[in-house]
């Protein structure tokens, strides 16, 4: 039984008919890292839909609940009235997107989950009503593109973790009503402006209990510190940004005693002043550059610090003044933009690859078939040249026949007609040779005529039916012919795009864009 109590987790899953309870127990556990009491540690919750939040129950009468590696979107109102008595909440990685806060909780720390919005225990009409209990709140590794509204409730929270999520902008009525805040770290965010001076709304307000600010590992070009009213601030982290100077300086940080601020690009004037202050007020600074960031960017290196030599420029005003947040969104516009860009070079770098690919395939199978189309008519030329030549000797031939024919028939006539000789025999003799000579000679001339007649009519059918098959092989080359002309306009529409593409990639950013029409 004792092996059995250093089990973390213990989940009873009971089906009652078509539908099913949850019900998830633990046992407590030795004090967890960072906890000052026992704590009830549930791994794998998952309650992905409402029924499921409906369903599930909880055996635990522990002040401090740790859950992780689950699921669960939805952190609501009715889960939290299922653990009345938690004061101490923690949620690791449980996917959780909105977030219901109690006023009972004390403690409540979220990690790596995707909150995107925050909701409050403010009672019907959803105004506050009464005092929070939170005194910590740490959301870090979420999804938060605004600082939530948390100074009209939370009076007594001391301290504040928004790292890692999706901040661009923040400023002082973001804190309006902390007035017990000792620690604030806004670090890994993607802040462009912060603005912690008096506002012209709230004169003269400031964050006077806060000990501790973070604005590490953001992506800041200049900070205004004057008119921070931050009496009790003793550390400050600056470090990881793109900072060059701080406007106003450190001078109204009087209780400043801890600084980091490496991995920037400062401004060397401006940064040896500073360090000039920091040794005069004994201001501990605890970072370094990293080795060799100085070489590698052509920076100037102070007392461990880099810096860019440009003492010719004024720093001493913001350049950009009130186009901070319109600079935001022209980055971002123009981050989406490129993104599209790029994504829509690469797709139509690929079309073009594909189409000359097949454009290629095609034309070599046009130029093989051309080839052979070619060969061919090469071959029926030389077959009809051959024909010809043929037909001109068969026509010799028959001529020199016919002549012959005409003399034997001119010598029979000029026999018939020269005197009959005395004697009878000779006669009749002479003249039945003759009478044979002639019928051979018109049975040769016939059967000659025959041939001719026969070789003619077969000599012309294959004639015909070669005229025929270069007509047939013309046609094809004519079609040939049209197909590669096509092909090649859409070649040089292709490379006309190309042209288009490869332009748009060289243009020169600092010009604008043309109008959509032209886009």
């Amino acid at each position: 039984m004792d092996s059995f109590r250093d089990v973390h987790v213990w989940l009873l899953v009971v089906f009652v008919g078509s539908a099913s309870a949850l019900h998830y127990d633990c046992l407590p556990s030795k004090i967890l890292e960072a906890k000052e009491t026992p704590s009830c540690l549930l791994n794998g919750v998952t309650l992905p839909t409402t029924e499921h939040l409906q369903n599930v129950t909880f055996n635990s009468n522990h002040a401090a609940v740790t859950m992780e590696h689950g699921h669960l979107p939805h952190f609501s109102a009715e889960l939290a009235r299922k653990l009345p008595k938690v004061e101490d909440l923690t949620l690791v990685s449980m996917g959780v997107r909105k977030l219901f806060i109690s006023r009972s909780l004390k403690h409540l720390s979220a990690y790596n989950n995707s909150i995107e919005t925050l909701d409050f225990d403010d009672g019907p009409g959803g105004k506050p009503g009464g005092e929070y209990e939170l005194t910590s709140l740490v959301l870090n590794g979420g999804l938060l593109k605004t600082v939530p509204p948390l100074g009209g409730r939370f009076n007594r929270l001391k301290l504040l973790s928004l790292d890692n999520n999706l901040l661009e902008q923040v400023k002082l009525d973001d804190f309006l009503g902390l007035t017990q805040l000792q620690s604030l770290s806004l670090a890994s965010n993607r802040l462009i402006k912060v603005e912690f001076g008096a506002s012209p709304n709230h004169p003269g307000f400031a964050l006077l209990k806060l000990m501790h600010l973070s604005l590490a590992g953001n992506q800041l070009l200049t900070l205004n510190t004057t008119g921070w009213e931050l009496g009790s601030l003793a550390s400050l982290d600056l470090s990881g940004n793109n900072l060059y100077l701080l406007a106003g300086g450190l001078d109204s940080l009087r209780a400043l005693k801890e600084l980091r601020y490496a991995q920037n690009d400062w401004n060397c004037e401006w940064l040896s002043k500073v360090q000039l202050h920091l040794a005069s007020e004994a201001i501990s600074v605890v970072d370094r550059e990293p080795e060799g960031r100085c070489a590698e960017s052509a920076m100037k290196e102070l007392q461990g610090i880099c810096c860019y030599e440009h003492a010719e420029l004024d720093y001493s005003t913001d350049v950009f003044g009130t186009r901070w947040e319109q600079l935001a969104g022209l980055q971002r516009q123009y981050e989406l933009l490129q993104y599209t860009h790029d994504l829509q070079t690469v797709k139509e770098s690929e079309a073009i690859v594909d189409e000359d690919r097949v454009f290629r395939s095609r034309l070599d199978r046009v130029n093989l078939v051309q080839d052979g189309r070619e060969q061919s008519l090469k071959r029926l030329q030389s077959n009809v040249a051959g024909e010809v030549e043929r037909m001109d000797r068969l026509s010799v031939g028959i001529t020199r026949s016919l002549a012959e024919l005409r003399r034997s028939l001119n010598d029979l006539y000029q026999l018939s007609i020269q005197p009959e000789p005395s004697l009878d025999a000779i006669r009749l003799q002479t003249a039945a040779g003759s009478v044979k000579r002639i019928k051979a000679a018109i049975e040769k001339l016939r059967r000659g005529i025959r041939e001719y007649a026969g070789s003619t009519e077969m000599r012309e059918n294959h004639i015909r039916r070669l005229g025929e098959r270069m007509a047939a092989v013309n046609g094809k080359i004519l079609q040939f012919e049209l197909e590669n002309k096509q092909l090649e306009q859409h070649v040089a529409d292709l490379e006309a795009t190309v042209k288009m593409a490869y332009d748009l990639i060289d243009r020169d950013p600092s010009k604008p864009l043309g109008s959509r029409g032209a886009a």
